[in-house]
């Protein structure tokens, strides 16, 4: 029982005398109180000023003010959204649609962590299956894959989905549908 109260003592004291110095020399709590406020303020300012420096510094276009763009791609075609055009966008396809993540160069871009990624159709890389960077050059229609593949391919693509804006289609051959009005069936001429 008397250790029990020598540590209430001495719990006691030590706020007491906490509180004896902060009434007796109240300026501290002053400074203290300033010196937070400057630490908070100077940590903040640092924050935002290397976030603008990273925007402007050609890597950190994070939030690009793109047009929505929408269209269906061949392969040739989306090889060259690879982030090297004068608008810097950059495309991927994942299992035949193709999503617009340029604002991730940090990620896709030039000097990002995969650049190699951008401009492709990524579906066998995000596999972890060999993928010739040379043979990416043609249309993969994924027949091969397993149906576990399928499926862990429809879980990256929801990622993507959720994450960047849906751009079109990736199709072996370029299609025009402009050219549907031409296309528009003449009525039959009734026979007689």
């Amino acid at each position: 029982m008397a250790d029990n109260s020598k540590d209430m003592e001495h719990a006691s004291s030590w706020y007491s005398s906490l509180y004896n110095s902060i009434k007796q020399t109240p300026i501290n709590v002053t400074v203290l109180i300033i010196s937070t406020i400057v630490f908070y303020k100077v940590v903040s300012f640092s924050r935002r000023r290397s976030q603008h420096l990273s925007e402007h510094d050609g890597q950190g276009k994070q939030d690009v003010d793109l047009l929505p763009l929408r269209q269906d791609f061949t392969v040739p075609e989306l090889r060259e959204y690879n982030g090297t055009r004068a608008d810097g966008r950059i495309l991927v396809a994942i299992n035949f649609n193709i999503y617009d993540v340029s604002r991730s160069t940090h990620y896709y871009g030039r000097n990002g962590a995969n650049p190699l990624f951008a401009g492709r159709d990524i579906s066998r890389i995000l596999l972890n299956l060999p993928v010739n960077l040379k043979a990416s050059e043609d249309f993969d229609d994924l027949s091969d894959l397993s149906s576990r593949q399928m499926n862990t391919l429809q879980e990256w693509e929801q990622q993507y989905k959720e994450k960047y804006p849906f751009v079109g289609k990736l199709t072996e051959k370029h299609i025009n549908y402009t050219d549907e009005e031409d296309l528009e069936v003449e009525p039959a001429v009734p026979l007689v």
